[in-house]
């Protein structure tokens, strides 16, 4: 199995060779933006939409108080609190004015036909579609948080001129869904539509709403995007891979990965196990007072599927990252005590342990699936994972290897010389170290016999 890299991170910027370390990426530092894509639809009855809106209302809520105490900077979607739940707000009083945001949103007659138009759509709701949705009740949100605060904070009220007319609007918008056919040119037009009447209801009720800080804007303009894009980690806990090759005799792949060719190619011996080629890696294996217990894994390398399809998740099936006691408060039992069907499957352990199987199985599939693009590089995959956050910090993403599984070592065909002898120096002392004799160097170059790229054994 043949991994390239840098002589930057294997020699002076990240010592990976000295160290041994095989460092695993985070998915949005790789080169291809479709990494990790899941493709998430939203459906489900009453109980769950209703609980999605009084979640959006709880992170808004949030969002709004930050920006009311910061002077200039903009939100970012990571202060987002998708964690949160309402129990965890900080006195009765907060939680008391929150009720009355929720009670206050959602006695809109115009709000409650449009959570019924949503509970018993027979289409599954795209993320595009939900962005749609959530962007024309955007600003009767944040108006009846901004409203709410002012009772409670004692601000001065809102001066007096027109509202927009909210529940006209909601009604509007659940009779032009109504119309609309499933097909994507029915979609874009919607989109058109309601982008331009949100534009128009913004700027409306701007006038009603004192924009002094820069802040203020971007959370009207910006939140519903940015709360989609943190929603759905609620699903599943983040992964990080590291990539490998089958081959190393790929021009296109030396330029692209191995520096334009002045890269090295780590080639690294693997056992089989369950099928799959496999390799021996030390990493956190456990937890005790003093901090992290440390040992070697077995990982497996997985070959990577390239396609133009991605995995289809159901988004209020796929909580995942939720203890289940909050899990049910918060999304699948509702303020009356109606129950979801979306909850079906936590009745029985058959049912449990099929959706744990579905939910690991597309949790994998996301971070081995590429567009058919990308089909030429061959490549395969390590993935580490961790549902309790292990891996945040990058430090603790460099696994070490054994020694006497890196194999050997290919020079691109622009490797510097220098570069040559300072990895050969530090292959010696660690063959000195582990008393091994059987190392190899391999230059990559041009085969005429082949009519294309070779690698052949030197001596250094």
């Amino acid at each position: 199995m043949y991994r390239f890299r840098t002589t930057e991170d294997l020699l002076d910027a990240h010592n990976e060779l000295e160290k041994q370390e095989i460092y695993f990426s985070d998915i949005a530092s790789l080169n291809d933006p479709m990494e990790g894509f899941r493709e998430f639809f939203w459906s489900g009855d009453l109980v769950v939409w209703k609980n999605l809106l009084r979640h959006y209302l709880l992170c808004l809520e949030q969002v709004c108080a930050l920006a009311s105490v910061i002077e200039e900077e903009l939100f970012r979607p990571e202060d987002i609190p998708i964690f949160l739940e309402e129990e965890e707000l900080p006195t009765d009083q907060y939680k008391q004015m929150f009720r009355e945001i929720c009670d206050r949103f959602f006695e809109n007659e115009g709000i409650n036909e449009y959570l019924e138009f949503l509970a018993t759509s027979p289409r599954k709701i795209s993320r595009e579609e939900l962005y749609i949705h959530l962007s024309s009740m955007h600003l009767w949100a944040f108006h009846t948080i901004i409203e709410i605060h002012r009772k409670y904070y004692e601000l001065q009220p809102v001066r007096s001129t027109s509202h927009p007319d909210f529940s006209n609007h909601f009604k509007r918008s659940v009779e032009a869904w109504h119309k609309i056919a499933n097909g994507e040119e029915d979609l874009k037009k919607i989109r058109v539509l309601f982008g331009r009447s949100t534009e128009l209801e913004l700027m409306k009720g701007l006038e009603d709403i004192p924009i002094s800080k820069r802040n203020w804007f971007a959370v009207l303009s910006k939140f519903p995007n940015a709360y989609l894009s943190e929603i759905v980690k609620l699903t599943y806990p983040e992964g990080y891979v590291a990539c490998f090759m089958d081959d190393c005799t790929n021009a296109a792949i030396w330029a692209h990965y191995g520096n334009g060719h002045k890269g090295v190619c780590l080639k690294f011996k693997t056992t089989e196990k369950n099928g799959c080629s496999a390799i021996d890696l030390k990493c956190i294996t456990g937890w005790q007072r003093s901090g992290p217990v440390n040992g070697y894994r077995t990982f497996l390398f997985r070959k990577i599927n390239y396609s133009n399809q991605f995995p289809s998740i159901d988004f209020f099936k796929s909580i995942g990252r939720l203890p289940v006691p909050q899990l049910l408060r918060q999304w699948y039992i509702d303020q009356d005590g109606n129950r979801s069907q979306c909850a079906d499957y936590m009745e029985d352990k058959d049912s449990i342990e099929d959706w744990r199987k579905e939910y690991w199985e597309n949790y994998d599939s996301s971070f081995f699936i590429k567009l058919n693009d990308w089909k030429d590089e061959q490549e395969q995959r390590l993935l580490l994972s961790s549902g309790i956050d292990t891996y945040n910090d990058r430090e603790t993403r460099k696994l070490n290897y054994n020694f006497e599984d890196l194999e050997a070592i290919i020079f691109g065909m622009k490797t510097r010389v220098e570069d040559k002898m300072k990895i050969k120096k530090i292959i010696e002392s660690k063959c000195k170290a582990n008393n091994r004799k059987d190392f190899d160097f391999y230059q990559a170059d041009y085969s005429p016999a082949l009519g294309r790229m070779g690698v052949n054994k030197i001596q250094l």
